[in-house]
């Protein structure tokens, strides 16, 4: 098995980035989850409170972001730095990610589109611009899109369904 070459890999700069967005994540969790009613007037014991697991959650993300912030500092995420610019040209499919996602989400807190559609546009649209590339060069773009489009209409039914009908969440 051939190795992976060292440009793949995160650099200990981003790891660390990482980490410390991961505990800070985490202490939110555990903070909200403290935050949370513990239902003291209705005789809940201490093992049903409704924030135990999500603090247990909360506290082993955090954990795993110290872990991970840890590894980036030993790894020389601190040694001073070139200046480089703040996407680099290699990874743009995370500038559109991020792009996509906030338009998605945008929508759906706008409520232009039931919830269903604009998760299968999304998603359809997502894995036609990250295939794209390897279905023009096999000669399959149409192929692409159609089950780019198919597998979008699927998701979008089935999470509504899952989640309105079986989890009775509600969806914007």
């Amino acid at each position: 098995m051939d190795a992976t070459p060292q440009d793949d890999k995160p650099s200990p700069r981003a790891d660390l980035w990482a980490g410390v967005f991961w505990i800070l994540f985490g202490l939110a969790i555990v903070w909200g989850s403290w935050a949370m009613d513990r239902l003291a007037h209705l005789q809940v014991t201490i093992y049903t409170i409704p924030g135990l697991l999500p603090g247990i959650l909360g506290a082993s993300i955090a954990f795993m972001g110290v872990i991970l912030a840890s590894r980036a500092i030993r790894a020389g995420a601190l040694a001073p730095r070139q200046r480089r610019s703040f996407i680099p040209s290699q990874h743009w499919r995370l500038a559109v990610s991020l792009g996509w996602s906030l338009i998605y989400a945008g929508a759906l807190i706008k409520s232009l589109l039931p919830f269903w559609l604009a998760t299968a546009i999304y998603i359809a649209v997502f894995v036609v611009i990250f295939q794209y590339e390897e279905r023009r060069a096999k000669g399959q773009l149409a192929r692409g899109i159609l089950i780019a489009v198919v597998h979008g209409l699927l998701s979008g039914l089935i999470i509504q369904y899952v989640f309105e009908d079986l989890f009775l969440v509600r969806l914007p």
